[in-house]
């Protein structure tokens, strides 16, 4: 099937798509009215894996931004169940190439000039197709064997057109439902285009490269391709070409003899100091861009996609980091809480057991975290996740992405890898070397001296107001409030039914005695109402429904 090109077609095609998917849903919820509650659990879960193969299929024939779209909702997994963000994943690997003559047009247009004259010679066979761009093996007049990354004709076009496409389904989303309250889809649009605005731009990723070299100077045991700058414009990059098998080649590292655990274990401390030390790091971790020499040295290459973290947030990811290792989990609840991870009015209590338990099976060894009845704690914190108190903040959206690469990667090379106490000597020394220990003594004793000095006023005024009767005490209570507010929605949805289906049903029972005109006007008013109670219930459906999380065991990986 050929490939929409044009403008609006492409923009239809794009809007037709996501517009088919939310029908799907909506359909179903509609049935869901005279069958059973087991049934339409069935249903959902089957429409969620025939929906997310039929739009991997569609980004497969569209190709350029959708794959990249693709990709990102894989990472979305606070949004999207499992069953969704597994089938994405495999969109990496089914990019098609193009044809080389198109790509030699591109480049040479480019330059200016043909490509025999800048590359002795260049394979017209790719050595990896990407959304973007495509990347192939050439060697310079000097000899050097390069990698040459040439981006895709035209497209530019294409992700502006996805772009807009993408934008009006955003419009749509936050006018039909409620979902804005559990995802900032303005701030995630705006991150994701200037991300993809960014990979488009190769001197941009030259620079990223360098920048990560110079960051990764002192440790030997990762490569860094170098930049050929002279050969580099916005759409053709020329970099030096590394030999390595993919991070993932299980069996051709047996043969070099390289040991799986250090190499998951210095791809984890890489990946430390990029984002505690630094706040600058690779964001594409995915096999594609991880390769290993015979030497068991980690090439990284493709550095289109990087995040940026700031000092303040730096330094509560740090402190983050230091809780979880010192299996401080009350502590890991109120920072994940303070940099977003958590909305407010989550149960601090139960979150911190089922972190506990989540860090000890998954990212440590496990052991007798409670001395309770576990199936009962199980049944709670599967109520807990049911309400989903977790999220994953815009800013964070890139970073989620590289950690949960990173840790399907390190758990393939060594599935006994026990990420909290192999963290532990790395944060530890990190922290040592960039927060300064007498900032944060100081700052404590500043607040211990305040307290102490505030403290007795303060209890001497709340005495005398209680000896006089004027101690009011004011009680927060946001779950009742809210509590109230969803009943009142439920209760106008169910009258708005319960009209609808006595005008329906009255339309039916007039048009079967012969009042066609009435009828007609009856099923008139129907549709109407049916559109009411369609909008009104658009973001009706809590969250809970998308995301039915299965139990974590430590050998099932996603």
């Amino acid at each position: 099937m050929d490939r929409p090109r044009s403008g609006p077609i492409r923009f239809l095609t794009v809007i037709s798509l996501f517009l088919s998917i939310f029908w799907a849903f909506y359909s179903l919820k509609l049935r869901k009215l005279w069958r059973s509650q087991a049934w339409y659990e069935e249903r959902r879960r089957e429409l969620f894996v025939s929906q997310a193969r039929r739009f991997r299929n569609t980004a497969v024939d569209l190709g350029g931004l959708m794959i990249k779209l693709g990709q990102f909702f894989s990472t979305r997994v606070d949004v999207l169940p499992q069953a969704v963000t597994k089938e994405l994943a495999s969109l990496q690997d089914e990019v098609q190439p193009v044809d080389f003559a198109a790509l030699r047009q591109e480049a040479e247009a480019e330059f200016g000039r043909p490509l025999e004259e800048i590359y002795e010679r260049l394979e017209e066979t790719p050595l990896a197709a990407a959304s973007l761009g495509q990347v192939h093996c050439g060697r310079l007049a000097g000899g050097q064997t390069v990698a040459v990354k040439i981006q895709r004709p035209g497209i530019e076009e294409l992700v502006d057109t996805d772009l807009k496409a993408v934008r009006r389904v955003i419009d749509l989303i936050k006018l039909l439902t409620d979902w804005e309250k559990y995802a900032d889809f303005d701030a995630i649009f705006s991150e994701f285009s200037a991300t993809v605005h960014e990979e488009l731009d190769y001197i941009h990723e030259g620079h990223n490269a360098e920048t990560i070299a110079a960051n990764l100077a002192d440790d030997r045991e990762v490569i860094i391709p170098k930049i050929h700058w002279e050969h580099t414009t916005r759409r053709v990059l020329t970099m030096e070409f590394e030999e390595g098998m993919k991070i993932t080649d299980y069996e051709g590292l047996a043969k070099a003899g390289v040991n799986r655990h250090d190499l998951a274990i210095r791809l984890l401390q890489i990946y430390v100091k990029q984002i505690l030390v630094n706040g600058f790091f690779h964001a594409d971790p995915h096999p594609g861009n991880l390769f290993v020499t015979p030497a068991g040295r980690i090439i990284l290459i493709d550095f289109g996609m990087v995040g940026v973290i700031s000092m303040p947030l730096r330094e509560s990811l740090v402190q983050l980091a230091q809780a979880m290792i010192q299996r401080n989990y009350d502590q890991v609840v109120t920072l994940l809480k303070k940099v977003g991870f958590l909305r407010r009015g989550a149960d601090a209590e139960l979150l911190a057991k089922a972190i506990a338990l989540f860090m000890e099976q998954i990212l440590g060894k496990g052991g007798d975290l409670f001395s309770g009845d576990l199936g009962e704690i199980m049944d709670n914190m599967e109520a807990l996740l049911y309400e989903n108190p977790f999220q994953i903040p815009a800013n964070f959206t890139f970073l989620g992405r590289a950690l949960g690469t990173l840790f399907g990667l390190c758990v393939g090379l060594d599935p006994e890898i026990n990420f909290l106490d192999e963290a532990r000597p790395y944060v530890t020394e990190f922290t040592r070397e960039n927060i300064k220990v007498w900032d944060i003594v100081r700052e404590k004793a500043t607040a211990i001296g305040n307290s102490l000095v505030e403290l007795p006023p303060l209890a001497e005024r709340v005495l005398h107001k209680a000896e006089r009767g004027d101690l009011h005490i004011k009680v927060s209570l946001p779950e009742l409030g809210e509590t109230f507010a969803a009943n009142t929605r439920a209760l106008n949805r169910l009258t708005w039914a319960l009209t609808f289906g006595f005008i329906l049903g009255t339309s039916s029972y007039l048009l079967v005695n012969h009042y066609q005109i009435e009828a007609r006007y009856g099923f008139g008013a129907s549709a109407l109402l049916f559109l009411v109670l369609l909008f009104q219930n658009g973001g009706g459906q809590r969250r809970r429904h998308f995301h039915h999380p299965p139990p974590i065991r430590r050998g099932q990986r996603g």
